[in-house]
């Protein structure tokens, strides 16, 4: 894989007075840009092509931007950014084509051993897979960021049967970042118009076809509030 849709489009509600005058994206861990982690962990893993999907004040995210050059940005508007994430994703189809590639979000700090492992899985995935989760070991969290997190169930041949935010039982955590195949936008097709990605890859979970990519032990952190913040600069400087 070689190509990747970065999702950047929400407001960012969450975080209070920082978004009011920034777009999420931009908002700083560390003196950089949550955004810029996963784009030079995106680049580090050998990703050539982004596209970046932009919304709320996604002119000054695009600015802000443009003068990354590790690789090629496309950026594409998603002016529905207030509903749901499957929004972003259709606006993005155009440039993808019928290609396999890697989705995050913005907000979703990655380490390039994440991208690296997720994308040697990809690889090495059996024919007639919808897309592969990035999937963490609970043990490695505590209950305050699980409680948090979304959940997936997987089986015993690495299959994925349920993925959400409240199901149970549940095995793994959604580490946020997915290997897409192709038939990805059948679900896309068959999905609500309006909804979140869980709903979206829940398709391919109904038909066997959503698979797990372990990267237990790989660096990766949401971040959606002020303490998810304050914990990200925490992790980064070792504390």
């Amino acid at each position: 894989m070689k190509r990747a849709v970065v999702l950047a489009a929400g407001m960012g509600q969450r975080l209070g007075d920082r978004t009011i005058s920034h777009p999420k994206p931009l908002v700083q861990i560390g003196g950089r840009p949550i955004i810029g982690y996963t784009l030079a962990s995106l680049a580090a893993a050998g990703i050539e092509d982004v596209v970046v999907v932009s919304g709320y004040r996604g002119d000054e995210l695009q600015a802000a931007l443009a003068s990354e050059g590790c690789m090629n940005i496309t950026f594409v508007s998603n002016p529905d950014f207030a509903r749901g994430a499957s929004y972003s994703l259709r606006a993005a189809r155009q440039f993808v084509g019928e290609e396999p590639f890697l989705l995050t979000m913005s907000d979703h700090m990655l380490s390039s051993d994440l991208v690296q492992r997720l994308t040697t899985a990809a690889s090495q995935a059996p024919r007639g897979m919808t897309a592969l989760v990035a999937t963490d070991d609970p043990d490695n969290w505590d209950e305050a960021y699980i409680a948090e997190a979304t959940r997936v169930e997987i089986d015993a041949e690495q299959r994925i049967r349920h993925i959400g935010k409240l199901i149970d039982p549940w095995t793994a955590l959604d580490a946020g970042a997915f290997a897409c195949f192709p038939n990805t936008w059948s679900c896309v097709e068959v999905a609500p118009e309006d909804c979140d990605l869980s709903t979206i890859f829940r398709v391919a979970a109904s038909s066997g076809s959503l698979g797990s990519a372990d990267i237990s032990g790989a660096f990766w952190y949401d971040v959606d509030t002020e303490e998810d913040l304050q914990a990200a600069e925490r992790l980064l400087r070792g504390s």
